[in-house]
């Protein structure tokens, strides 16, 4: 990590959130208020019982409070540990330990990290064996010598990074090192490459962000690019829509998509995000919970968008600044492309009551489907994915074998180039 980026992990991470007890009048609702109207109405015969109650509720959450600040502390202490350790004059995008911890970081604070413009936001790029890969002829040579024209490019969620698409192979599959990658790359048809981003930030800024990135790929991909496929994992299918939304039309590369894959996306908004934004106000009325309100109200920028599944910077334009979702417009699915959901269940019946509440633990297939007003999505191609949580739908046979098959229509559907005369 270079010495610029150890400081600004320090800066970041010296400064916790931290519990703070202060007076403020009981409020409706307030537990404590309840014991002492209880004991009032018990009379002296059950008045002591009550009183223990209340000094024990008392105690309970102020050691609550404090224990989960305590947590958030050593969480910034020990990021600023790693930049310490990691100040060696590397780049933090190519020390995994190092990496991992800021790009939590700007899953968290990405927004204000970009804004004080931080040598710790991470600007978008390509990624290939550990290193950001120059958007150059020259550099993407380097990174992909095999390339084929048949590109499929892979999105990370919210607070993941490229590495991600590598996790839990021996759970999944059964043993280390197997990925979407690895197997697409022994096929040899299909070209993987993975993209970074900071996804602190707002989706519609990184769907802008994609929309050069893939500009700058197609322009100097060592052979022509004769078809791409877009696949996303949870945030990162809705920065895939967002930058097809977003692409204006002298752009080359959206005539080149043949297929879209989103991964656990939450097309209609993550029902856990609006749940926490409704709780919110209520727990910062409380002296004992004002504190975790006041950490949930300084969220970065893209997690409000999982809200709703937004995908442009209009749907924030007349909301309230210190809203923490957005209704989101109406947004068209892009024509000419044929659109896949893969949708992961924890339960293993995946039909059932159970498997529609929880979904894969953070979405629920009700959210994960494409609202009928963006258009249709053929009904064939939504998958559901049964016994796999969030984070397995990032490296999981049978989201493979999904994958697979669009992967072969992109293929049929993808002509190579006419060759070039002399």
């Amino acid at each position: 990590m270079k010495a610029s980026e150890a400081a600004e992990v320090g800066r970041v991470g010296g400064g916790p959130p931290r519990h703070r007890e202060t007076q403020r009048p009981t409020v409706r609702g307030d537990p404590r208020s309840w014991l002492r109207r209880a004991a009032r109405i018990a009379g002296p015969a059950h008045r002591d019982r009550i009183e223990r109650v209340r000094t024990a509720h008392r105690q309970a959450t102020t050691r609550a409070g404090q224990a989960v600040g305590r947590g958030l502390g050593a969480i910034g202490h020990g990021v600023a540990r790693v930049g310490a350790r990691f100040a060696d004059g590397r780049p933090v995008v190519e020390e995994p330990g190092a990496y991992q911890a800021v790009s939590v970081l700007n899953g968290l604070y990405g927004d204000r990290l970009q804004q004080r413009h931080s040598p710790l936001s991470l600007p978008m790029a390509l990624r290939a064996e550990g290193r950001d890969v120059p958007l150059s002829r020259g550099g993407l040579h380097a990174a992909y010598p095999h390339a084929t024209g048949l590109v499929v490019v892979f999105i990370h969620g919210l607070v993941e990074t490229d590495d991600w698409w590598d996790i839990r192979s021996e759970r999944n599959w059964g043993h280390p090192g197997e990925s979407y990658s690895r197997r697409l790359r022994a096929e040899g048809a299909w070209t993987p490459v993975r993209v970074r981003y900071n996804t602190g930030l707002r989706v519609s800024n990184n769907g802008q962000h994609l929309d050069d990135l893939l500009d700058a790929l197609v322009a100097g991909w060592p052979v022509p690019v004769c078809g791409l496929v877009l696949v996303g994992h949870s945030m990162g299918g809705l920065v895939l829509h967002s930058a097809l939304a977003q692409a204006s039309s002298d752009r080359q590369w959206p005539s080149l998509v043949r297929v879209t894959v989103t991964i656990g996306t939450p097309h209609q908004g993550a029902a856990i995000v609006r749940g926490v934004a409704r709780l919110t106000p209520v727990l910062a009325r409380l002296p004992e919970t004002r504190w975790l309100a006041e950490v949930i109200s300084s969220r970065p920028a893209g997690m409000g968008d999982l809200g709703h599944g937004n995908l442009l910077a209009d749907d924030w334009h007349d909301v309230d600044s210190g809203a923490l979702t957005a209704p989101a417009r109406t947004v068209p699915l892009a024509g000419g492309i044929r659109h896949c959901v893969v949708i992961g269940t924890v339960p293993s019946k995946r039909d059932g009551l159970v498997a529609g509440w929880v979904g894969d633990l953070l979405v629920r297939p009700a959210d994960a489907q494409v609202a009928a007003s963006r258009g249709e999505v053929d009904p064939r191609d939504i998958r559901v994915v049964g016994g796999a949580r969030h984070l397995d739908l990032l490296n999981h046979p049978a989201v493979y074998v999904h994958l697979s098959e669009w992967l072969a229509f992109a293929a049929r559907h993808s002509p190579a180039p006419e060759p070039s005369e002399g």
